[in-house]
């Protein structure tokens, strides 16, 4: 019995059975290396960092800017878990146990509320359980999971920081939140401004007007800090749109239709209609204890619907490519759960010492526990499905020791009949987890959407133009669509291309057999064809017309020998503003190829040519992030340190829980009663009713001293 009264009996039980009912629904994908549906193979630890500290990047024919700040947080966060695969193994401890992580997140968020821990754990475990989070999971949408687990601590975060008392640590509070909100926003942009939209409104709505140059300095903390923490990224998030809509998870795949998004499904793999149980408990609750506290969860629920909406009906290009296509919605609907469970809670807590108000909590008991069991079984019977699987090794591992070592391309074509199934262009590495958020150049964009046409249409001609054309973009390999048996391309194209070792999921590959690098010297004759918006001559794609240097983007230093005049040194990276390029020390001017190639004319006497990317500037914005990341971290410290006994501005002890099955007589409180139904609503409501009718969390502080 005493171990049920424990104030970690709860969150320890509910942790466990839903570690269980998560390991049950994700048993055929349990491992450390999961990838499918949104989700590409996460990089190594070192893999990961040199990506995000890069100014180029070999995806799409070559971005220049800032990788997701995704990137970082997986680079830090990722680092303790090295020993069992760094960054992956962290991935996949969100992905399969994104529930109860989730859970216990919401149900530390409620802390302070004068509710039943067994009524806060209920709660708890219909939030980790939401559909959102199902669909999420099993379509591996690692933005939406990891706002899952943040959201909660974030709200009450925020309602903490700006609707109550300013506390005389408010600095280091609002960095606290900043960090969190910061960690949120690198894997989805739009959960920042869905907050700071609930922050501003708290800010105006509060009626505390105490210290008001304090509540505007946490006001301006929580919102300006978070872009300075994301610094790289904010001129590809200013100049995409896009990426702000759809995060770094990409579009939704399906449209969900009225029905679902009043369901709270998202659409597409593992979503259900399950949410409807938790509409109806908030419908429920606000019609059995009508109260002017159940204002903000109402609001939240109406901010997440009208961002739900706006997004299912607001089409955008992806950056990396494709059809149009709206918002996944996951995000918005978890911001409507979580208001709609709020208003259960403060329904449940606002149930009165008399005999109605301890049948109504009953009831609650009675109607949440039926509520998880139903999105319990929901999430064990659609969590299984998805694109989400374990996958020890990428499809494309059989070609990726020659793609790295040469530092050529893979082009990668979509399944014709879906217009969302973009081609994908690597240089020198396979596909890995961020690469959707670089937002690749209109015109290889356009090159790359035009290859893949070409390719598929079995014409000799328009697959030679396809070939050659990619050939000198530095591509090496083509992995066809599932289905495709490379006959026709194989007829059409004759000897350029040759079948290569299938992929490991079964597609077909081809290698193109051009003589060409990263790096090529092209003759005069096919310079000519180059700048003059012709296709390259296939047989002026050989040696001595044409020849490969021992060189990869985004630094090339060679040594040319002498020649005709009128040559090209052409490399296989898209023109953005910052290539750079000598001719024995004196600056060159840099010469578009193909429609958009960097490329350098090199004289006929031997010469020393050096071309490289300036990322100068990339590198002031990154050490201003670093600069800002340590000012916030050491500003929030004191906020991270375990108080001892009672702060001096009025928190909660300890670990800020109330204890609601401590004994105090003087209040109502009995030992006796283990999840103190009678003590912890009772007596907060009566000290509640003394103070403006109102059950707040300083009320139950003053009735639990600790």
């Amino acid at each position: 019995m005493h171990a049920l009264r424990s104030r970690w009996f709860p969150p320890a039980l509910l942790a466990v059975l839903l570690t269980v009912v998560a390991v049950a629904t994700h048993a055929g994908r349990l491992g450390l290396s999961l990838a499918g549906g949104a989700l590409l193979p996460v990089g190594d630890l070192s893999e990961v960092w040199s990506e995000y500290l890069a100014a180029w990047h070999g995806v799409a024919g070559g971005v220049t800017g800032g990788a997701p700040a995704g990137l970082a947080v997986l680079g830090v966060l990722g680092a303790p878990f090295a020993p069992v695969g760094g960054p992956p193994a962290l991935v996949a401890v969100l992905l399969l146990g994104g529930v109860p992580l989730a859970a216990l997140s919401a149900y530390a968020a409620t802390r302070t509320l004068p509710v039943p821990r067994w009524g806060r754990a209920l709660t708890a475990a219909a939030y980790g359980m939401l559909p959102p989070a199902t669909a999420a999971a099993a379509q591996g949408r690692l933005d939406v999971v990891v706002v899952h687990v943040l959201l909660p601590l974030l709200i009450a975060g925020t309602l903490a920081l700006l609707g109550g008392p300013v506390r005389p640590r408010w600095l280091s509070t609002s960095a606290v939140c900043a960090l969190g909100l910061a960690f949120a926003a690198a894997f989805s942009p739009l959960t920042y401004l869905l907050l700071v939209t609930v922050a501003s409104a708290v800010f105006v709505a509060s009626p505390r007007r105490d210290r008001p140059r304090a509540r505007a300095g946490a006001l301006a903390v929580l919102v300006l800090a978070p872009p300075v923490l994301l610094l790289p990224w904010l001129p590809v998030l200013a100049a995409h749109p896009a990426l702000v809509l759809h995060g770094i998870g990409g579009p939704a795949t399906e449209d969900p239709t009225l029905v679902e998004l009043f369901g709270l499904d998202p659409g597409g793999p593992g979503g259900s209609p399950a949410g409807f149980v938790v509409v109806l408990a908030a419908f429920v609750a606000v019609m059995a204890r009508p109260t002017s506290r159940m204002v903000p969860a109402v609001a939240l629920v109406l901010l997440g619907a009208f961002s739900a909406v706006v997004g299912s009906a607001v089409h955008a290009r992806p950056v990396g490519g494709g059809a149009a296509a709206t918002a996944f919605a996951g995000i918005p609907l978890l911001l409507v759960g979580a208001g709609l469970l709020s208003t259960v809670l403060i329904a449940w807590a606002c149930g009165g010492p008399h005999p109605a108000g301890r049948r109504w909590r009953r009831v609650a008991v009675v109607g949440s526990t039926s509520a998880v069991l139903a999105l319990c079984v929901s999430w064990l019977v659609v969590g299984r499905g998805g694109p989400l699987s374990n996958e020890p090794a990428s499809p494309t591992a059989p070609l990726a020791a020659e793609i790295e070592a040469a530092g050529r391309g893979l082009l990668i074509l979509g399944d014709p009949d879906d217009p969302g199934d973009a081609p994908r262009l690597i240089a020198g590495r396979e596909a890995r987890f961020g690469d959707d958020a670089l937002p690749a150049t209109d015109t290889m964009r356009s090159r790359v959407q035009l290859w893949q046409r070409q390719l598929l249409t079995g014409e000799p001609e328009a697959v030679t133009s396809a070939v050659t054309s990619a050939a000198a973009s530095g591509v090496l390999y083509v992995v066809l669509p599932h289905g495709d048996d490379g006959r026709a391309l194989s007829a059409a194209a004759k000897d350029l291309v040759e079948l290569a070792p299938r992929t490991a999921d079964g597609r077909v590959v081809v290698r193109l057999t051009p003589e060409v690098g990263a790096v090529t010297l092209i003759s005069s004759e096919q310079a000519r064809r180059s700048v003059s918006g012709l296709t390259p001559d296939a047989g002026l794609l050989t040696a001595p017309a044409s020849v490969a240097v021992a060189a990869v983007p985004p630094e090339v230093g060679v040594r040319v020998s002498e020649g005709p005049e009128g040559r090209l040194l052409v490399l296989s990276a898209a023109y953005e503003p910052g290539w750079r390029a000598t001719v024995d020390g004196a600056a060159a001017p840099i010469v578009l190829a193909w429609g958009g190639q960097v490329a350098v004319a090199v004289p006929p006497e031997q010469a020393e040519v050096r071309v490289w990317f300036d990322g100068d500037r990339h590198d002031l914005l990154l050490l201003g992030q670093l600069a800002a990341v340590l000012f916030t971290v050491l500003t929030a410290l004191p906020s991270l340190r375990r108080r001892a006994g009672r702060p001096r501005d009025g928190g909660p002890p300890g670990d800020g829980e109330s204890d609601t099955s401590t004994e105090h007589t003087g209040d109502g409180l009995r030992e006796d009663d283990p999840e103190g139904a009678r003590g912890g609503d009772d007596g907060a409501q009566k000290v509640g009713e003394e103070r403006d009718g109102g059950v707040t969390a300083q009320a139950e502080r003053s009735v639990h001293p600790g």
